[in-house]
């Protein structure tokens, strides 16, 4: 095999180790503890700064908007109330930003639909497989191996690996941990699945059967969240479809009744959100997200211009943050809003900066669907929507997942020209 070769099954191999590490951190952190987490994660930042020194890739490709994210995250160490903690959560947002960029400089549209398909199929295959053996062998929950809380078994079952509901009806966890985690990776294997079977990419019976198990998944995990989610894509996707050919003057009256039609569905959803929420099995506080956003606002309104100092997720026992999100006896370590978490941490200016980059990625992202006939150019655009829309009750746009995601599509859509399209 030639030299490039081998670097290319290289970086496959890194792409996939990343790709699995970031959607099923929680798997790995359960199995060998957050040490032997922290070796595979070091393992994986060190291989990544590898490939891109190797690549001699530029931070030029990084949008001025996105560094200006970064260097705001920096900055607020020195007004941080938890200096060193805003220090390591810098150097995590910076090598999983260097993964982002490794995903988004190395491999062509066509190739991360099949990398991030592939790891998610594996990680909901793994996911029904824990869950039966939960259900019909264990016949009971099963723990993490490495515990997640003090004493001798979990406090409440939030800290279980899997409470092995497959068979009772209610929400299951599978390998990634957590219920919510599993919605979302399942969304995703609904979009890529589908672009799968549209393009004839692989097997039909492959896309199908993927496309069956996505959906399971995402029917027992029941997340609130993720459905309004996919609602909001299957909105893009018809008006990203209505658009396709048409003339200025007909784009733009198709944008102006489809963002009509989204802020009156909007406003009614939260005029009678508590009929909704009922309808749909939820409570009208969002499973308790009401009272967390209303404790994080106040302590915005302590410091909304500078915020309390970039932290990410927050770490247990911190000031301010400790005792701060508890619902039914559970501390939550996030606003469960990812807005409001960077203008809790970053301030006022922390947003504005967030939401103008938000902005122009979608439109890159929105030109590069409607003007291709390539299904595959439709994908980022379902997955960015999907992310947008999740991280109104969770925070998970900041870290892991979220946050590589966000960077390899802020990133690839820009240094993706539309006249460059169809030689990706």
């Amino acid at each position: 095999m030639s030299e490039s070769g081998v670097k290319q099954r290289s970086y496959t191999a890194l792409a996939y180790l990343g790709i699995y590490t970031l959607l099923a951190g929680d798997s790995i952190r359960y199995l060998v503890g957050w040490v032997g987490f922290g070796v595979v994660a070091g393992v994986i930042a060190l291989s990544t700064f590898a490939a891109l020194l190797i690549r001699r890739t530029s931070w030029r490709v990084i949008p001025p908007l996105l560094a200006a994210l970064l260097t705001l995250m920096g900055l607020s160490i020195i007004w941080s109330n938890y200096p060193g903690f805003s220090a390591l959560a810098l150097l995590s947002q910076l090598a999983t930003t260097a993964y982002g960029v490794f995903l988004a400089t190395h491999f062509t549209w066509h190739r991360l639909l099949k990398l991030l398909a592939n790891t998610v199929r594996f990680i909901l295959g793994l996911s029904l497989v824990f869950e039966l053996i939960a259900a019909v062998i264990v016949q009971g929950p099963i723990a993490p191996i490495f515990k997640n809380y003090t004493g001798d078994t979990p406090p409440t079952g939030a800290f279980y690996w899997t409470q092995a509901h497959l068979l009772t009806g209610l929400r299951i966890q599978g390998i990634v941990g957590n219920s919510n985690i599993l919605a979302f990776v399942a969304m995703l294997g609904l979009f890529l699945f589908a672009i799968e079977f549209l393009n004839r990419s692989v097997e039909r019976r492959t896309a199908t059967a993927s496309l069956a198990v996505a959906a399971l998944m995402l029917a027992l995990a029941k997340s609130a969240g993720i459905g309004f989610a996919i609602l909001a894509v299957a909105i893009v996707v018809t008006v990203a479809w209505l658009v396709k050919g048409k003339n200025r003057d007909e784009r733009h009256r198709l944008y102006r009744f489809a963002w009509t039609g989204a802020g009156v569905i909007a406003f009614f959803v939260l005029l009678y959100r508590a009929e909704v929420f009922q309808f749909i099995g939820k409570s009208p506080d969002m499973s308790g997200r009401a009272g967390i956003w209303q404790s994080v606002l106040g302590l915005i309104q302590l410091r909304p211009i500078q915020g309390w100092g970039w932290i990410s997720y927050w770490v247990p026992g911190l000031v301010p943050y400790e005792n701060l999100a508890v619902v039914n006896g559970v501390p939550y370590y996030q606003s469960h809003n990812a807005y409001l978490d960077v203008w809790l941490q970053l301030g006022i200016f922390g947003v504005l900066i967030l939401v103008a980059m938000l902005t122009v990625t979608f439109i890159r992202l929105w030109r590069m669907a409607v003007r291709s006939n390539d299904l595959a150019q439709l994908w980022p655009l379902l997955i960015f929507v999907g992310l947008l829309i999740q991280n109104l009750t969770e925070s998970r746009l900041l870290l892991e997942s979220g946050w590589a995601l966000l960077v390899l599509l802020t990133v690839k859509a820009r240094i993706s020209p539309i006249y460059e399209l169809n030689r990706d």
